[in-house]
């Protein structure tokens, strides 16, 4: 099987009014490198046509499940897929900034992980979202004994050898990246923050306030103890 330097994985659940789009600008900012890459596309039970769209689309490597599993669970199957020596973890909602992958990719030179930390919170319910995860930064920043800017930032890339160790500790949901950072930290890897822009989200947010901020809490301690 042909080496590649960059798999990205894209989670997609009913995305399918801005899909195109944004897998565009990604491959335009990939053409513009000096990268190999791949596209992987993971289908997590679309119900909007998503799925359809993706096989339309050139370039991309499409995967799916019949029905919606979680964004972690997707980004788990993309990585035990992929090829590529660094594995590219992104969102398609237009809130990352995707056309910086490159970028990104280039800040992992002496260390294991790179980070897009977000200098602004674009998502919904601000006021409870805000104090709630400063206060889950602020105690993961303390049980793992170093300055964490972003705990759950879905921008990032990983060297994939490193990465596919933790796999099997990730949940199916959004606390897949707290995982992932816990677990490269806690396990003395390295890793670097790099600060990114952080847009509003195009078409309708899977994040439940509550039950998701519960399951960041209870994840970071999890990890800290295992």
């Amino acid at each position: 099987m042909e080496q590649i330097d960059i798999s990205i994985i894209l989670p997609i659940h009913n995305e399918a009014g801005h899909l195109r789009q944004e897998i565009d600008r990604i491959k335009r900012s990939m053409e513009a490198s000096s990268l190999s890459y791949e596209i992987i596309a993971v289908d997590d039970g679309s119900t909007d046509g998503s799925g359809g769209l993706l096989e339309s689309i050139a370039g991309v490597r499409v995967l799916r499940f019949a029905q919606n599993r979680g964004s972690g669970s997707a980004r788990k199957f993309g990585t035990i897929e992929a090829r590529g020596d660094i594995v590219v973890w992104t969102d398609v909602d237009m809130t990352y900034p995707n056309d910086r992958i490159p970028e990104l990719v280039g800040e992992i030179e002496g260390t294991d992980q790179v980070v897009g930390a977000r200098t602004t919170e674009a998502g919904t319910i601000k006021l409870l979202r805000r104090p709630a995860k400063w206060l889950i930064r602020r105690l993961a920043s303390y049980l793992a004994g170093r300055n964490i800017p972003d705990l759950n930032s879905g921008f990032r890339a990983f060297r994939r050898e490193g990465g596919l160790q933790f796999l099997y500790l990730l949940p199916a949901g959004f606390s897949c990246v707290t995982t992932l950072t816990m677990t490269f930290i806690s396990n003395g890897y390295g890793v670097k923050y790099v600060p990114i822009d952080y847009l509003p989200r195009a078409g309708k947010s899977k994040f439940h306030w509550w039950a998701d901020t519960r399951r960041y809490l209870l994840q970071v301690v999890r990890m800290v103890l295992l």
